[in-house]
């Protein structure tokens, strides 16, 4: 997949703004606050309308305005030159692809795969675990609609299962919503596991290429309980069950999992030096859209906030030797990037990009 081009109406700082991206290295250069990352920003919103600068959708529209519109011209892997188009406001947020209305995230997410990365991916090791889950969600659920459905409708059980928690509901009603509940944890569990083996083991390769010497990096997977068995699950539940009335919330079960990266020398959190963190995200981010392209059999845009100019030369080097030749890369920064005539460069400047 391919950007072509990119406009924007009341985004962010930008009150209009056009980006042409008809080339494989797109760099938007300006001084910090401009709206660089307003317009990566953008360009994310095409995977699952998620932002991968904050969750309240709601602070996107231009300061005194309570809408936006985005449109996107893009060149697709199985479908060909492709409209986009994203409109939020007061009535709510609306989505069309070549004129016709998408009314199903489920029919969105992971039709126009990126990957984005920022300087914030450092929580993906040194964050809480809801960071990390975030990340787990997202990417499995680009990938597969199955995992989707499940997580959508365990996270709807439990939202009702703590509801009736706090509303003292009765035995029957809370071994209703737990059965059910239990098939999709099962369910979640599998494709978790699967996916963090499969990721992790394209992170080894990733990971190789971008650090100076063999450091065994390890992505595992940790579970809050083993969901192998939809019955056992139940049986837990209806344990806690007077424990969890006390707290009004449901304790154990996959919205408390968590995965952990690793080196040889132990824990990446604890042990691994700055640089190999900044290298180990890196390599997470450059594994995820390994995974899209291979899963999905569409090449992913990768988007680097930022982030490049942070790396010693050798880890540089190995990030761009590990990305595939193939994915259009369109980055910002402050500074011109090394080799700079590799890259068409556009300027950004109050919310307004300059040609180049």
């Amino acid at each position: 997949m391919r950007f072509l081009n990119l406009r924007l109406h009341d985004f962010r700082n930008m009150e209009f703004a056009e980006l042409l991206l008809d080339g494989d290295r797109i760099f938007l250069l300006g001084a910090n606050g401009q709206g660089k990352s307003n317009l990566l920003e953008a360009l994310g919103l095409v995977t699952a309308i998620r932002s991968f600068r904050t969750q309240t959708m709601t602070t996107l529209a231009r300061k005194g305005v309570n809408a936006y519109t985005l449109a996107y011209q893009l060149e697709h892997d199985s479908e060909g030159h492709t409209s986009l188009e994203i409109h939020s406001g007061p009535a709510g947020r609306t989505v069309r692809i070549d004129g016709e209305k998408v009314t199903r995230l489920i029919d969105f997410i992971g039709r126009f795969p990126t990957v984005t990365l920022c300087s914030s991916d450092f929580m993906l090791l040194r964050g809480s675990p809801s960071e990390r889950r975030r990340f787990m969600d997202l990417t499995l659920s680009v990938v597969n609609r199955l995992y989707y459905n499940s997580l959508r409708d365990f996270n709807r059980g439990i939202s009702d299962r703590n509801r009736l928690l706090k509303n003292k509901g009765s035995a029957a009603q809370l071994s209703a919503f737990e059965t059910e509940v239990a098939t999709h944890a099962c369910a979640i569990n599998g494709f978790r596991k699967e996916g963090i083996l499969k990721l992790g083991d394209v992170l080894r390769s990733v990971y190789e290429g971008i650090a100076e010497a063999d450091e065994g990096p390890e992505l595992s997977f940790r579970p809050n309980i083993d969901c192998a068995d939809a019955e056992a699950y139940c049986r837990l539940l209806r344990e806690n069950r007077a424990r969890d009335q006390l707290i009004g919330a449901t304790q154990r079960g996959p919205h408390r999992d968590d995965f952990n990266l690793s080196l040889h020398v132990g824990g990446a959190r604890e042990y691994a030096s700055d640089g190999q963190q900044r290298g180990l995200c890196l390599a997470l981010r450059v594994a995820q859209a390994s995974l899209y392209k291979e899963l999905l059999n569409r090449v992913p845009v990768l988007l680097a906030d930022d982030v490049l100019g942070e790396l010693d030369p050798i880890r540089r080097e190995g990030f761009w030797q590990a990305c595939p030749k193939e994915m259009q890369i369109i980055a910002t920064g402050t500074e011109l990037p090394v080799e700079p005539k590799k890259w068409a460069i556009h300027n950004v400047k109050d919310g307004h990009v300059l040609s180049p």
